[in-house]
């Protein structure tokens, strides 16, 4: 090749420029930070929060279901594939037994075990499911003080606290103890979360997934078992509903938490230091599902929010039916602990051998069906909104019922739901609908255009 072929060439091939060269110098030192600080560092929480973000706007825009029905790469049976921990306390240890019995409603007869803040009672034995398995129960914070895990720790408030309780249920000082667990369960619930994690993995089968969830808690079967079909268990899985800043996101503990065995290997079988730090942090966490997120991002585990809407932390007559939602599988249920709400929710669902949706809802608890709000888009004496909060809007001056349907109608595609208050004179609208609350005086609808479309969108039929 000769000079002037060398020279053509060269001419040829666009040299950066010096605010490219800046640019992509800027990118590669940002790169370098981010993988010589650690996991948990707040570089690497700050990008990954901006992550998520960008994803969940996506996904709110763009909602989409194909992914669930592609053929499942890792299909599993949830009574051998799945573990599940029931938390409970000394003021709410009387749900266990519907929740229990609510997973043998739905035949979820998974290897389960019950972890509580209180030694046993003295006439207190293990629960058994309809299918006979037995579920263990075990005083979790007494087996990690016995076994040495909190050692140093013995006189931390936390900690003193439930050494009160435990003498109070062994003395039998039922008055003394109600007022403790009611007074203090919230606190020792945070020493229950990575050392229930640790009793499940240590003592029972290895199970491709594992589930932790309240006692006022329920889980749809068939919905987690879609979503789980499609995730390798084998890779660290760490999956919820998303709360906390950026500096450290943590899955809602009411919601439900589904960590896959990958995750749980990698953590108390390649890193028994840092679940050392988890035990002796456990006694001053504020929350323990924050704990066990900050456990988890410090071996490298994230919180993944890719899979955020699938789970719910409300119960099903509270539960938003949110428009990019509609056509996704619905996992957890949560609030059930008052009256006989739990027994309710495991009744109605027991039958329910294929995926609930999120938009099935209403069918299935009797509400209006969608389409007929076309025809007749006013009810009285009803809210279709419910709690209002910052996703929610709300225009004053408003005098006449069909005012609101109006103002609905000019954001087809933010108003799924409206509610007017004529004696407030205020019309509220959001991108979702309950099944409908009792509001004397009040007027409310869904938009029946647009959850006929959302639901038009969907692969699958209700």
């Amino acid at each position: 090749m000769g000079i002037a072929e060398r020279r053509s060439i060269r001419s040829c091939v666009t040299r950066p420029s010096r605010p490219q060269k800046i640019v992509l110098a800027i990118l590669a030192l940002l790169l370098i930070t981010y993988n010589l600080t650690p996991h948990d560092s707040r570089v690497r929480s700050f990008f990954r929060f901006q992550q998520n973000v960008i994803q969940d706007y996506y996904q709110n825009v763009h909602p989409t279901d194909a992914w669930l029905f592609k053929s499942q790469r890792y299909p599993i049976d949830p009574n051998n594939d799945i573990g599940i921990i029931v938390k409970t306390g000394f003021g709410t240890r009387n749900r266990v037994p519907a929740a229990l019995r609510a997973l043998s409603n739905e035949s979820f007869f998974a290897d389960t075990i019950v972890t509580q803040d209180f030694p046993l009672l003295p006439n207190q034995r293990n629960f058994t499911l309809a299918n006979g398995k037995e579920v263990p129960v075990i005083d979790i914070i007494g087996w990690n003080l016995e076994r040495g895990a909190l050692k140093g720790q013995e006189q931390q408030e936390r900690v003193m606290k439930y050494a009160t309780l435990a003498e109070a249920v062994e003395g039998e000082e039922w008055m003394l103890a109600d007022g403790l667990g009611k007074d203090m369960g919230w606190e020792l619930d945070a020493m229950k979360f990575i050392s229930s994690l640790e009793y499940i993995w240590r003592t029972l089968p290895k199970k491709k997934w594992y589930i932790m969830a309240d006692d006022d808690t329920y889980i749809i079967k068939s919905s987690l078992s879609l979503l789980l079909g499609h995730l390798n268990y084998a890779k660290p899985h760490f999956l919820g509903n998303p709360v906390g800043d950026y500096k450290g996101r943590f899955p809602h503990g009411g919601s439900s938490v589904v960590m896959s065995g990958g995750a749980l290997s990698k953590l108390y079988d390649d890193h028994p230091e840092v679940v050392a730090e988890g035990h002796q942090e456990s006694p001053t966490a504020i929350y323990g599902d924050k704990l066990l997120s900050t456990t988890f991002m410090k071996v490298g585990i994230y919180l993944d929010e890719t899979y955020r809407r699938l789970f719910n932390g409300e119960p099903p007559w509270m539960t938003r039916m949110w428009a990019d939602r509609f056509c996704l599988p619905l996992v957890s249920f949560h609030g059930l602990g008052k009256n006989d709400a739990m027994v309710h929710v495991g009744d109605t669902f027991k039958s329910m051998t294929e995926p609930v949706f999120w938009r099935q809802l209403g069918n299935i608890y009797g509400a209006p069906d969608f389409a007929s709000f076309i025809a007749e888009p006013i009810r009285p004496n009803v809210d279709f909104v419910g709690r209002l909060d910052e996703y929610s809007t709300t225009v004053d001056r408003v005098t006449e019922v069909e005012e609101c349907v109006k103002i609905c109608h000019k954001h087809p595609n933010e108003c799924l739901s409206w509610t007017f208050d004529p004696g407030r004179q205020l019309c509220h609208f959001a991108r979702w609908a309950i099944l409908g609350d009792v509001a004397e005086g009040r007027f409310s609808g869904i938009n029946g255009k647009l959850a006929q479309k959302l639901d038009s969108s969907c692969h699958s039929s209700p």
